[in-house]
């Protein structure tokens, strides 16, 4: 009797051995994100239209490895949104694990709220450094930190309309970029000749217009030669006298030349004249603007914006960027970077570009003829290469956002002649001199 006891206490006991080490290896299988077990949520924010929102998330599902058993979130939030809407989240804690990032890089940074991405991007088989326009990883860095991946890159460029220029017998602004004669002078002369007027009523204008203000005006200062700060962005450059020049020419397009719509009448929009209706010849935009304008209805085309003087370099112009940053206290951080990394493979950039005209940060990508000679682009899209690669970053700081209020409202006082440009200059300097001493 006592033998059969043993034998079986000895058989229930391998019995439950077997059972443990099955539920262990399912335990074991279900905690790895990268089998068949649960499923690992990345949260991620964006900012974009319905169409910008529908091909992000058909990217992540087509190039995000499915073996890895992800799910990814999106939640849109309108642009005017954003970035108070982010900023609470991360008060709150509860941040996402991706966001898109742009202009704040530096004050997010600044705070500790990113992740580093460097050993990543060290690690990874399809993140080619190299293969990046320079400007596109570097507006991410701070303090020799990479806290964001480019997910498009935008460049200041010409717009103008090749019909208008075709019936008054004018060169094209490409014609004169190519003649080497593309200067602000040859700019104000074929405005002067394409603005018509019907009476005592302006039937189109020569350009268009010319907001005075933060990060997208200084395409219009690079031009020059100028610069919003000095070199380590500890001090105001809008004293220099290269910068100034750009205020009096730009805000004197509307002021003094009667060129470009009134600011006082509220700009293009009040007056319903835009380069889109067809009643404004050419405009300073940036290349996004492409993909809205393939299906216009007269022929239309891009060149390098003019410049001061011909000794200045064209396609040294500015450069912005958008992409993608991970929050720095995710719960998933692997995870989160297989999520960018999806993003930024050359397929999936090129997917983004053909999807939304816009242009991808990696030379291999642009280059490709489905890119700058896709279906709707301007004949002279192919100098937007070479622009990325000379383009400047603008020099965004920790205190941007408070910095732009004051170009804001100088820029608009400027326009509307409530002070000169030497003065507009001089209360800009001193007040973001101010702001930048309070940050040492």
């Amino acid at each position: 009797m006592r033998t059969q006891k043993v034998v079986k206490w000895s058989r229930l006991l391998l019995l439950c051995t077997a059972v443990s080490s099955l539920v262990f290896a399912a335990a074991c299988s279900n905690n790895n994100s990268g089998g068949s077990g649960d499923k690992v949520t990345i949260t991620m924010t964006y900012t974009g239209d319905e169409n910008a929102t529908k091909v992000l998330k058909a990217r992540i599902d087509k190039y995000l490895d499915k073996s890895l058993n992800i799910d990814v979130q999106v939640t849109p939030i309108p642009g005017g949104e954003y970035w108070d809407k982010v900023t609470t989240m991360f008060a709150g804690g509860t941040q996402p694990d991706v966001l898109f990032m742009s202009e704040p890089l530096k004050k997010f940074a600044s705070q500790g709220k990113l992740l580093d991405m460097n050993p990543y991007i060290e690690a990874s088989s399809t993140f080619n450094k190299d293969d990046f326009y320079p400007a596109s990883l570097e507006f991410y860095q701070y303090d020799g930190k990479q806290y964001g991946i480019p997910q498009d890159l935008n460049t200041a460029l010409f717009f103008y309309n090749e019909d208008m220029f075709k019936a008054a017998g004018l060169k094209t602004p490409w014609e004169s970029y190519e003649e080497g004669n593309w200067t602000w002078e040859t700019y104000l002369e074929d405005a002067k000749k394409l603005t018509l007027k019907d009476g005592d009523r302006f039937a189109q204008f020569g350009t268009s217009y010319p907001g005075i203000g933060p990060w997208w005006y200084s395409a219009w200062v690079f031009t020059n030669g100028g610069s919003y700060l000095n070199e380590d962005s500890t001090k105001s450059a809008f004293n220099d006298p290269k910068v100034i020049a750009a205020l009096a020419f730009t805000s004197e397009l509307s002021n003094k030349y009667n060129v470009a719509p009134s600011p006082a009448g509220g700009g293009q929009d009040v007056t319903g004249m835009s380069f889109a209706t067809g009643k404004i010849a050419m405009e300073a935009n940036f290349s996004w603007a492409i993909g809205g304008y393939k299906t216009l209805p007269f022929k239309w085309n891009v060149a390098p914006m003019p410049v001061a003087s011909t000794d200045i370099d064209p396609l040294t112009t500015y450069i912005h960027n958008s992409g993608f940053s991970i929050s720095k206290d995710t719960k998933h951080a692997d995870e989160a970077w297989a999520v960018i990394e999806a993003l930024s493979t050359p397929d999936s950039y090129s997917d983004d570009a053909a999807s939304r005209g816009i242009i991808p940060p990696r030379p291999s990508v642009v280059d490709k003829k489905e890119i700058l000679n896709a279906e709707g682009m301007p004949s002279n899209a192919k100098i937007i290469s070479q622009m990325l690669q000379k383009g400047k970053l603008y020099q965004f700081t920790e205190t941007t956002a408070e910095e732009d209020q004051v170009y804001i409202t100088y820029g608009d006082q400027i326009l509307n002649k409530k002070v000169t440009p030497e003065e507009g200059a001089k209360k800009i300097a001193e007040e973001i001199d101010a702001i930048l001493s309070k940050e040492k």
